[in-house]
Parts: structure tokens; C-alpha cells; sequence
């Protein structure tokens, strides 16, 4: 009964309304959807930074116990790296828009910016997460060479390769199941305000 109510008063309206109202759903369908990503992002950031300050913690510590040269050098230049990730992740931060903006047109902007950035960042792991790690490992790898099986040494060799393989998929995966759509929900409903 009250459901064809509902659509006679839906047929009874104006194109006018119907627009508005669709216009309304879209908007609340993108910034619940805008929250999920940014509950993601936000777990992502904290864990990575979490990792990132235990890694320069050990690499610290072992950096004084470790009497290999070349070990030593593998050690800081992780330190340098886990820094180098905090200060990417710090980079996007600053694209995130704040949910006080003027209007909603800006603030949709200043989101499909902010998503824009993100893209950009995981679009880019092969060079700031692939390309600084793979010599780290290498100098690790040559200054245990002596030390360790040739089993241990393909084994930290593989693991290396397949961590960087997933993170590269896992990034890309992110990107067009996560992102991309956000940015076309965005777009269309830019769109439509601005007709």
C-alpha cells in the first residue's frame, strides 16, 4: 500500500525533482562510499607508519650490535628508506580535503584530488617501494654470502622478489577496485552540479 503510494507521488513529480532527488542520492551514496575509503587509507597509513618506526627502531639497535660493514650500511640505508615512506605517505595527507569547504563543488574537487594523489602514490610503489628496497637487499645478501647456505640466500632472494610482486599487484588491485571508481563517481556528480 505505501509503496504505491510512494510511486504515484514519484510518477506525479516533476523531472525537476526527480533530478534533485537523484542528484541527492548520488551525493550520499559517494560520501559514505568517500568514508570507507578514508577508514582504508587511514588503517593503511597507520600501519605502514607503525611498521616504519619499528624497522628504524631494530635497524637502529642492530645497527650498534652488528659488527659487518656491509650489514651496517644495508641497516642505515633502510633507516633512510622507512623515513623516505613516512614522508611519501605525509605527501598525500596534504591533499586530503577538509569537510568544511565552502561548497560541496569544492569539496568534491578537493576530494577527487586527494584520490588523484592516492592513485598517483600506489600507481608509483615500483619506485619507492621496489626500486630502494632491492639494493638494500642485495648489499645484504653479499655481505651474508659467506655466512649462510646458498638455500638461506635464495630463499631471503625469493621472498624479496615476491613481497615487491604482491605489493605491486596488491597496489594495482587497490587502484582500480577502490579508487578509479571513487574518481568517476566524483566526476559524474561534478557534472551534474555544474550543469
Amino acid at each position: 500500500m505505501i509503496e504505491d503510494e510512494l510511486i504515484k507521488i514519484w510518477k506525479a513529480s516533476s523531472n525537476q525533482e526527480r533530478i534533485k532527488f537523484e542528484k541527492s542520492k548520488l551525493m550520499i551514496e559517494l560520501q559514505s562510499s568517500l568514508k570507507r575509503l578514508n577508514r582504508w587509507w587511514n588503517y593503511i597509513e597507520l600501519s605502514e607508519t607503525v611498521l616504519s618506526v619499528f624497522g628504524v627502531l631494530l635497524s637502529t639497535f642492530l645497527l650498534f650490535k652488528i659488527p659487518f660493514i656491509l650489514i651496517k650500511i644495508a641497516l642505515a640505508l633502510i633507516v633512510i628508506c622507512a623515513v623516505y615512506l613516512l614522508i611519501k605517505y605525509r605527501g598525500v595527507k596534504k591533499f586530503k580535503p577538509s569537510d568544511l569547504e565552502n561548497n560541496y563543488l569544492n569539496y568534491l574537487k578537493k576530494n577527487r584530488e586527494y584520490l588523484q594523489a592516492q592513485k598517483k602514490f600506489l600507481k608509483t610503489y615500483v619506485y619507492w617501494g621496489i626500486l630502494p628496497v632491492y639494493p638494500i637487499m642485495l648489499l645484504f645478501t653479499i655481505s651474508v654470502w659467506e655466512k649462510v647456505s646458498v638455500s638461506m640466500i635464495v630463499l631471503i632472494i625469493l621472498a624479496t622478489i615476491g613481497i615487491g610482486v604482491y605489493g605491486y599487484f596488491l597496489n594495482e588491485k587497490r587502484v582500480k577496485r577502490e579508487i578509479v571508481p571513487r574518481i568517476s563517481g566524483i566526476n559524474e556528480l561534478i557534472n551534474q552540479l555544474e550543469q
